[in-house]
């Protein structure tokens, strides 16, 4: 719902920026999450553009709009792809994260919400119609509620999840695998 050099810059940029600053605090008791999103998971399967992936894995690149631009053309600028692409890069900031943090003692994860009734993703619901088709294809067949992804990330800051690092959780009631085609049960 922005220009998308802006969409890029709050979300993976200031992502990747937080986590520079905050950097030189981590100890053994660190525990970071970062908010990505199911977008890329739903948009993109394998590696869907190599020189895409390598102006993400740089964020804080001086020239990453322009790296961005000449690996993917004006598509980039259509405000769901560039989502899209911005949650792409968390889910790979957060996997190069876990790498600088681990020898430190710390620990970073990503959560990937799906359709959840709050503020922002009634407008999107209201603005964007495939958000509805995503509700219905939903496995537990309802939005996901605020309170259910904070207690996604609880756990994950938690003691309970000293083991885990580098990893994205999908709370999105199932459509991801939905969606992607998860094998049919036999009855």
């Amino acid at each position: 719902m922005a220009d998308w050099r802006r969409i890029f810059a709050v979300d993976l940029v200031g992502t990747a920026t937080l986590a520079e600053v905050l950097r030189p605090l981590v100890t053994d008791a660190t525990a970071v999450v970062c908010f990505a999103s199911m977008a890329p998971i739903l948009a993109f399967r394998g590696d869907p553009n190599p020189a895409a992936d390598a102006a993400l894995d740089a964020p804080l690149d001086a020239d990453l709009f322009d790296r961005l631009h000449r690996a993917l053309g004006p598509d980039i600028e259509e405000t769901g792809m560039a989502y899209a692409w911005a949650k792409r890069g968390v889910h790979r900031f957060v996997r190069q994260e876990a790498v600088r943090l681990g020898p430190l003692g710390g620990r970073v994860c990503s959560v990937s919400p799906g359709v959840i009734d709050t503020p922002q993703g009634r407008q999107e619901a209201e603005e964007h119609p495939f958000m509805a088709l995503l509700v219905e294809r939903t496995p537990l067949g309802r939005v996901g509620r605020a309170g259910e992804v904070a207690a996604v990330v609880a756990f994950l800051l938690s003691d309970d999840a000293s083991f885990l690092s580098g990893i994205d959780v999908v709370v999105d009631g199932g459509v991801c695998a939905a969606m992607l085609g998860a094998p049919q049960q036999q009855s």
